[in-house]
């Protein structure tokens, strides 16, 4: 850490010996690198600061972008609070490049952003760039659907102060105050924000107690611009991960016996949770209160300097510390897989206990990104790169058993560690050819090494290490028919190494069950419109996967699927998106994306027992092509948006979601059905001496649809033919529900 530090100290001291003072505006320097411009060969999306705060009602991040081209979102909790998730293409959101001002945010082991860790982030966001598939190269985790870039707050040259509350139904209730300085002194600024998020949760027990700091300082020069940000999150979730059991659901397609979840049936009851269940001694049916804990803080130090009229620099400097844990209540689990001796009660040998255990997660993730970019009349490169570094433990404690077995509270019954170094070097340019043709080329190369250490949850030793480089290519071309047409073309490679979980789930079957790095290679082909009152853009994309990881079925201890390589996969599709201004305060915007989700020759592998239940070996079925699960063929949204008068609006925002899997056997008894919602929002704002207030109104769900987002199952066969064994979670979603917003600003 101090070598890096000194670096970054030696290299930003250089930079200032040689800089010109040129007055210009830098804040978003920072983001050029990682971002696409307006001639890049990609299919992208911009959520302006003005969408993102109409959007940001009392939802996360993943709900802010939901009416975006093939994004479909889920929440666990059913409300869009808590732990939520969105998938762009079908694509899930391990395989996702997210960045915050060019800083890497998924997971280096999970390589997934846990949304729930940043609660409020969206009140920070002032804009998020949105580019489907392979993108243009940036830091971090590969992207193989799409990338997400967003910026924090811009700075503002004028004092403010602001206080928002949102209140709803099932308990959802957020205050949050922001004020800021201005410009002050010579060029000093400081903003800041926090956040108190509260929900009981559509799903029971899956209540929400959240709490977020945003701080920063920067100094803005005449060609310099230096910014310290702080971003702190504290989560307090209830455990709904499981989801809620088939047999809950649908007792007639998902009966109670095959459930195997919980020895209680509530009936039919969408919202129920079996997490933390358990009967008391005189056999009554309690709930432990289960929780995920967690905290986390991101802390940045950018850069940015201007070199005359060409040429500008920025460097940050970055650290992320995470610690928490989740804790549960844990029913007839073996004692010696915690460490923890048999126990003789009256004679008889008793190995196995319910028990209360917490597991923890103690993490750093820190680095370095930089970049370089010119920008003329005819070249925009840039030339950039990252080294990043994590370190993280992973722990278990029981804190408590049913018998007495001479254990001390807090026992540590596993330990291990995850060392992963992430660094890259970039270089890309759009370089305009022609009055009408601009050329665009990205070359990356990237080193992966990941280094496990310790026993897992199962005492299973974990030691192993793993090294990949990556050349990930991409080309294409923008041609600019007129002034108000334009098409483009591009071709990329991308290349992603496997998880922490696919790493250390596979080790424990045998080194031949190691799962190898995937390659895309991704085509897009698109065209845009832009008239006066109407727009239209067309994208083609052939996404073709080599040894994509897929989910086999199986469940890991922790509600992970096992992941595994299957040879020839692909995702193609059209993109059709655009909006009309009807007339003056009447605009109307819609989207559909029409998409073919395949594997081609896929093998199902399912566990198979005795009737006893001792494994024997596996059942192999060879199902031919199969949709990718949680892959829709069709999706679409509409927004019709209608302005009366200045400051007073009324929007429809409407959501369609073909049918799913949620395996990959394309079967329909592992399939959710499609849905359709629609939301409605009123908005007014006026200002009353001098002090701005903003009102609005939103209904979710405005047809109470009862519909499931998302779902997990594990099957297992028997070799006497008795019926399969199925567990399953399926995450229901609100039916109608209403929250409003009060905002005062001045």
């Amino acid at each position: 850490m101090k070598k890096v530090l000194l670096t970054f100290g030696l290299a930003t001291a250089s930079i200032w010996a040689y800089a010109q003072h040129d007055t210009v505006c830098l804040d978003e320097t920072v983001i050029v690198a990682t971002r696409a411009s307006g001639k890049t060969p990609v299919a992208q999306t911009v959520v302006t600061g003005n969408e993102i705060r109409q959007a940001n009602i009392g939802v996360d991040i993943p709900y802010i972008i939901e009416m975006t081209p093939s994004t479909v979102v889920s929440s666990e909790s059913g409300l869009g609070l808590g732990n939520t998730a969105f998938r762009i293409r079908g694509v899930d959101p391990s395989r996702i490049n997210v960045t915050v001002n060019g800083i890497p945010l998924n997971d280096a082991e999970s390589q997934t952003v846990f949304w729930v860790n940043m609660p409020d982030f969206a009140s920070s966001v002032s804009s998020i760039q949105i580019q489907r598939g392979a993108g243009t190269s940036t830091n971090g985790g590969a992207a193989f659907g799409a990338t997400v870039n967003m910026q924090t707050g811009r700075t503002s040259t004028r004092p403010y102060a602001e206080t928002a509350l949102s209140a709803g139904m099932y308990g959802t209730l957020r205050n949050s105050v922001s004020l800021g300085t201005g410009t002050v002194g010579r060029g000093f600024s400081f903003d800041a924000r926090y956040s108190d998020v509260r929900s009981d949760g559509y799903i029971e027990r899956s209540a929400a107690r959240h709490r977020s700091m945003y701080a920063a300082g920067t100094w803005q020069g005449d060609a310099t611009f230096v910014k310290l940000s702080v971003l702190h999150g504290e989560e307090h979730t209830g455990l709904s991960w499981n989801g809620v059991p088939g047999y809950a659901i649908d007792a007639e397609k998902y009966p109670y016996f095959e459930a195997g979840v919980s020895d209680y049936n509530p009936g039919i009851n969408r919202r129920y949770n079996p997490s933390g269940e358990y009967r008391d001694s005189d056999g009554n049916v309690r709930y432990y209160d289960n929780t995920d804990n967690y905290s986390q803080t991101h802390w940045h130090l950018q850069f940015a300097q201007r070199f005359g009229k060409l040429w500008t620099a920025h460097a940050t400097l970055h650290l992320t510390r995470g610690i928490g844990y989740y804790e549960e209540y844990r029913l007839n689990r073996k004692l010696a897989e915690h460490g923890l001796p048999e126990i003789e009660i009256d004679g008889t040998t008793v190995s196995r206990s319910d028990m209360i255990r917490q597991k923890w997660m103690d993490n750093y993730f820190y680095g370095l990104t930089f970049s370089a970019n010119c920008k003329s009349d005819v070249l925009q490169w840039t030339t950039g790169g990252a080294v990043n570094r994590h370190d993280g433990d992973h722990f278990g404690k029981t804190l408590w058993t049913r018998y007495n077995n001479g254990a001390d509270p807090g026992n540590e019954w596993y330990r291990n560690n995850g060392a992963k170094n992430d660094c890259n070097l970039y270089s890309k340019a759009v370089w305009q050819a022609s009055r009408t043709v601009s050329v665009y080329g990205d070359l990356q190369f990237r080193h992966i090494g990941y280094v496990m250490t310790g026993v897992d949850d199962d005492l299973a030793e974990l030691d192993q290490s793993h090294y990949f480089n990556f050349f990930n290519p991409k080309a294409g071309i923008f041609i600019s028919l007129n002034d108000r047409n334009s098409a483009y073309a591009s071709f990329a490679v991308a290349n992603r190494e496997p998880t922490r979980a696919d790493f250390k789930d596979a080790a424990k079957y045998g080194s031949s069950e190691i799962p190898r790095s995937e390659r895309l290679y991704d085509t897009e082909l698109g065209y845009r419109l832009e008239g006066r009152s109407a727009t239209i853009g067309v994208n083609l994309y052939c996404m073709v996967y080599k040894d994509q990881l897929v989910s086999s079925g199986k469940l890991s201890s922790t509600g992970y699927p096992i992941m595994d390589n299957v040879p020839d996969s692909y995702r193609a599709g059209i993109e059709v998106s655009g909006g009309v201004q009807i007339f003056s305060p009447l605009r109307f915007d819609a989207g559909v994306t029409l998409s073919r989700n395949r594997i081609r020759n896929f093998i199902a592998y399912t566990d198979r027992y005795d009737p006893d239940w001792n494994p024997t070996d596996q059942l192999v079925e060879n199902l031919g092509t199969t949709s990718i699960s949680f892959s829709p063929d069709i999706t679409g949204n509409a927004m019709l948006r209608y302005e009366p008068v200045k400051r007073l609006s009324f929007t429809i925002a409407e959501k369609y979601v073909g049918k799913q899997y949620y395996d990959n056997t394309s079967s329909d008894m592992r399939s959710l059905d499609a849905y359709f919602t629609c939301n409605f929002k009123i908005a007014y704002s006026f200002k009353l001496h001098g002090i701005d207030f903003g009102l609005q109104g939103l209904i979710n769900n405005v047809f109470d649809k009862q519909y499931i987002s998302s779902a997990w199952v594990y099957r297992a066969v028997f070799t006497d033919g008795s019926p399969d064994y199925i567990e399953n979670g399926f995450f229901p979603q609100a039916g109608r529900n209403v929250i409003g917003k009060l905002t005062v600003a001045f």
